[in-house]
C-alpha cells in the first residue's frame, strides 16, 4: 500500500459520494473480470462505522442499496473485514474477489516474484491463508486478519483473494493489478523458460510510481471509462476521481 494514514472524508455528502464510488467499483470488477457472483467490498467510516453492499451480484449494487454498519453490528456475511479494520489501522477499504489466475497461483505454493511493474506492488506483501472455506466465525476471521499481517494482500486457497487499501480507490486498483500480475506471470511461464524477476530494491522504486495520487487517479477514470464504454452508466466517476474513504 502507499504510504500515508487513511483520509477522512467527514460525513453526508462525502459519504454519499463514496456510497457512488463503491458501486462504481463493483462495476469495475465484473467488467474486468475479477468478480462474479460472490464478492465482497467494504470501507471504514469514522466512529468504527463500516460501508459495504449487499450480498448479490455487483451488477445489483446500488446506491440505494448500500448499507452503513454501526459499530458492533454483526456482519454475517463480512466477518473477516472488521476483524481486518481492527488489526490494521492504515486500511480504509478491503475488496475480496474470486480471480481465476490468482486462484490457481495460490494453489502452487509458491511465493511470488514480480516480473512487470504492476506487480511490484505485492513484492513481499502477499500473505497466503491455507484453510479452504468461507469465513462463518469470528476465530476464522481473526486467523485471517492475522494471516494477513501487514501486507497488502492474501491467498486463500482455491477461494479468492482479500486485497486492502489505504482507500476503496487504492484497494480496487490493487485487485485488479494483482490479477494483471499472475495472468502475465502465467502467459510468461507457456513461454518456456525462466522469467527475470524485479528485485526488491527494483520493486520499492517502481511501485513508488505505482502507488503515487496521480497515477492512482489517472487508472480509476481510466477503469471507470471502460464502463461507459461497455454501456455501464458509473456513478458520477469523474467526480469522484480522487475520493477516498475514512480512517
Amino acid at each position: 500500500m502507499a504510504s500515508g494514514q487513511v483520509a477522512d472524508i467527514g460525513s453526508g455528502r462525502a459519504e454519499e459520494e463514496l456510497k457512488e464510488a463503491l458501486v462504481t467499483a463493483c462495476h469495475i470488477l465484473v467488467n474486468e473480470g475479477v468478480a462474479e457472483a460472490a464478492f465482497n467490498v467494504s470501507c471504514r467510516l469514522p466512529g468504527g462505522r463500516i460501508m459495504a453492499h449487499p450480498i448479490l451480484s455487483p451488477t445489483r449494487v446500488t446506491v440505494e442499496n448500500i448499507e452503513i454498519h454501526q459499530p458492533g453490528t454483526v456482519l454475517k456475511d463480512y466477518k473477516a473485514h472488521p476483524a481486518i479494520y481492527a488489526a490494521r489501522p492504515d486500511v480504509g477499504a478491503i475488496v475480496h474477489t474470486h480471480p481465476p489466475y490468482a486462484i490457481a497461483f495460490g494453489t502452487l505454493g509458491e511465493e511470488f516474484r514480480p516480473i512487470h511493474h504492476y506487480g511490484t506492488p505485492f513484492h513481499g506483501k502477499i500473505a497466503t491463508y491455507d484453510s479452504p472455506g468461507q469465513t462463518k466465525s469470528d476465530d476464522r476471521a481473526g486467523d485471517i486478519a492475522r494471516a494477513l499481517g501487514p501486507g497488502c494482500a492474501l491467498l486463500q486457497q482455491g477461494h479468492g483473494t482479500i486485497v486492502v487499501g489505504k482507500d476503496l480507490k487504492e484497494a480496487l486498483l490493487l485487485t485488479l493489478y494483482l490479477e494483471e500480475s499472475f495472468k502475465i506471470l502465467a502467459i510468461t511461464r507457456q513461454m518456456g523458460g525462466k522469467p527475470k524477476e524485479f528485485s526488491l530494491q527494483e520493486s520499492e522504486m517502481i511501485s513508488q510510481q505505482i502507488l503515487k495520487q496521480r497515477s492512482q487517479d489517472k487508472a480509476w477514470l481510466h477503469y471507470a471509462d471502460k464502463l461507459r464504454i461497455a454501456g455501464y452508466k458509473p456513478a458520477n466517476a469523474d467526480r469522484i476521481g480522487a475520493l477516498r474513504s475514512a480512517g
